[in-house]
């Protein structure tokens, strides 16, 4: 079966409580912000990317693509990103991820691609964890999600189970799905590099 024409969309809109505040999305791994590593994994494989944030607009036109923020105001969490994107987007299929995983799998989008003739909403599974921020998500979930959103709905997962999203086995690559959420990670990581 052919992909897809796929737009990709960088969720860097959280409030990185976990990182003292600091805008996650910008903070350096060996000198290069985690959104443009992210960037980086997937240009080859999509026709169109987007940045979705709702602070430091201006840093993050820097890599020269559309930026956009919330919709909906009083940072929501990601499904209120994934929202926002479907409504911009100009493809059905739309793959969003969060920033802070910048050590993506070369083949995510082609394995995840695999099952979009039978499901509207695909995203990875490590063999441990759910990745729902790292989602394949055909834009005809976009009614269904502004209903979930109106209704008060912010539990990614929960709304993935109500479009029977479907989760693909990446257990082979599970380190490929590391995120960096704090301080400590992200210095560990740079330390690696360092050794």
């Amino acid at each position: 079966m052919e992909k897809p024409s796929i737009t990709a969309i960088i969720l860097a809109g959280g409030k990185s409580t976990r990182m003292n505040g600091n805008d996650k999305g910008l903070l350096l791994l060996h000198q290069k912000p985690l959104y443009q590593h992210v960037i980086d994994c997937i240009k080859p494989h999509v026709d169109a990317i987007m940045v979705n944030c709702n602070r430091h607009t201006e840093q993050y036109q820097i890599a020269g693509y559309p930026v956009f923020s919330d919709d909906l105001a009083g940072f929501c969490g990601p499904l209120s990103g994934i929202y926002s994107g479907l409504l911009r987007s100009k493809t059905d299929w739309n793959l969003f991820i969060s920033c802070d995983t910048p050590f993506l799998p070369d083949d995510l989008i082609d394995r995840l691609a695999v099952y979009t003739a039978n499901n509207s909403a695909i995203y990875p599974y490590d063999g441990q964890h759910h990745h729902p921020t790292i989602l394949l998500i055909h834009k005809k979930n976009t009614p269904q999600l502004q209903a979930y959103l109106e209704q008060g709905g912010r539990k990614l997962m929960l709304f993935l189970e109500q479009i029977s999203a479907k989760s693909v086995d990446f257990s082979d690559k599970a380190v490929c799905f590391s995120n960096i959420n704090t301080q400590q990670e992200l210095n560990m990581f740079n330390h690696k590099e360092d050794e």
